[in-house]
């Protein structure tokens, strides 16, 4: 019984983890996105 309640609390732990990350992710993606695109036409400049 204590392995079960372990690894359903890991598993929980796991979904709870995922979830948190998801929204961070949707929260930062736009930003992240303009720093990428931002980078890109840096790095473009620099080949230029």
């Amino acid at each position: 019984m204590v392995k079960k309640k372990i690894s359903t609390a890991l598993s929980a732990a796991l979904i709870v983890s995922m979830l948190a990350t998801g929204v961070i992710v949707a929260i930062q993606g736009n930003t992240t996105l303009e720093v990428a695109k931002s980078a890109g036409d840096k790095k473009v400049e620099v080949i230029k």
